[in-house]
């Protein structure tokens, strides 16, 4: 006898169409981008403030309907939602059918199986910027378990929870980097110290200068239309990770060597970004890969002056959540995207220790990158894990 029934996406699953056209006044608040949703989880764990970003998205999610990344699925974003809210019009907003025989605790993990994925890569349009769509998903057909389907619930929910411990273990050592920065960064100067009224507390030996002041020089990037391959890799917006530069996602463009002179990153230069949605606007990393880089319009080159600071010392402060608020507070906000010009990066107060002293911090800080890159690999491994499970279950 078969274990297993062949369903249709579409029997299992419908698109949600509900639209708003003043989200404030019909009682929303939070709205959700693709930049939200992080790969492989079913979690939403950021989100933006309607009031605040004035995003120009119209669709409607409800709690516990799908959110569904249509734009380069193959970053396998979707999540549930566990909120009232508006989503990006890159997101397909879809539940389960009422009549459908497959129970809900299934249903939840088949979004973040790696047939749909593989469907919805194969099926997409697109080149630059693939996109699937509901009526291409509804096609697929997908084999899961018979009834009694309760063994397979406990396996799946087993290892979603190894994994969301792995996720938790990482975020903490996250936070204690953050606290750790704050405390060795900051010396105790808060909000109202760095970027308000009262006065900044400068430690013996220490300056309170403007970033502009520890820069050498700042360039922006190219603006010439990008290619799936090319001679040169190019780093665009999402190249930006937890502080460094991370080369996932690539475009390319087949320059000549002089034509790429003038773009090509060396070893130590920051790249910041310039502009993107509110969430992402102003995050900074530092660039120390090897190969031959060039970067895009929307990020611009910084160049630290290593006689006051070091690059990733400056990439750290960038980064530190305080600095991001008071940046986004400069940003000047688009139809969908929102940007910060060079002078306000540069005006912005730094503290900066001796030499010594930096060279002691970035020690420390660099340690928890460490650590928290030993975690990054342990995720990854629960992440294959539980994807190995669901393959095993659904075909």
């Amino acid at each position: 006898m078969n274990d297993k029934q062949t369903v249709k996406f579409g029997d299992i699953y419908r698109e949600v169409k509900l639209t708003t056209k003043d989200p404030v006044a019909d009682g929303y608040e939070r709205y959700i981008g693709l930049e939200h949703l992080d790969t492989g989880s079913l979690k939403i764990k950021r989100w933006g403030s309607i009031a605040e970003d004035n995003p120009s998205f119209n669709r409607v999610f409800k709690k516990g309907q799908i959110l569904f990344g249509k734009r380069r699925p193959y970053l396998k974003k979707a999540a549930i939602a566990e909120f009232d809210g508006i989503c990006s019009g890159d997101i397909i907003v879809m539940e389960p059918r009422k009549n459908t025989t497959i129970s809900h605790g299934i249903i939840k993990h088949i979004v973040q199986s790696e047939v749909v994925w593989n469907w919805a890569v194969l099926n997409s349009s697109g080149s630059l910027s693939p996109r699937t769509n509901f009526s291409v998903l509804s096609k697929l057909n997908i084999s899961i378990p018979h009834f009694p389907q309760e063994v397979c619930i406990s396996v799946l929910d087993a290892a979603e929870d190894s994994l969301r411990k792995s996720e938790n273990l990482l975020e903490e050592l996250s936070k204690a980097k953050i606290r750790t920065a704050y405390a060795l960064m900051l010396e105790g100067n808060w909000y109202r110290q760095l970027f308000g009224p009262l006065r900044v507390n400068v430690p013996q030996g220490w300056q309170i200068l403007r970033v502009g002041d520890v820069l050498k020089d700042t360039q922006y990037g190219l603006s010439d239309s990008l290619e799936a391959t090319g001679r040169y890799p190019v780093l665009r917006m999402m190249n930006i990770t937890n502080g460094y530069v991370d080369p996932n996602d690539l475009k390319y463009l087949d320059y000549s060597i002089e034509e790429a002179r003038k773009y090509l990153l060396n070893y130590g230069d920051i790249v910041f970004n310039r502009t993107n949605s509110m969430e992402w606007v102003g995050r900074t990393g530092i660039f120390e890969l090897k190969e031959d880089y060039l970067f895009a319009s929307y990020l611009i080159r910084l160049v630290a002056d290593t006689e006051k600071l070091t690059p990733y010392y400056l990439t750290q402060y960038l980064n530190l959540p305080l600095v991001q608020y008071r940046l986004k507070a400069f940003a000047t906000p688009g139809v969908s995207q929102a940007n910060i010009n060079p002078g306000s990066l540069k005006s912005l107060p730094i503290l900066v220790p001796p030499p010594e002293r930096i060279i002691e911090i970035e020690k420390v800080l660099r340690e928890f990158d460490r650590q928290i890159d030993v975690l990054k690999e342990h995720y990854k491994k629960m992440f294959n894990l539980f994807a190995g499970v669901k393959s095993k279950y659904f075909e």
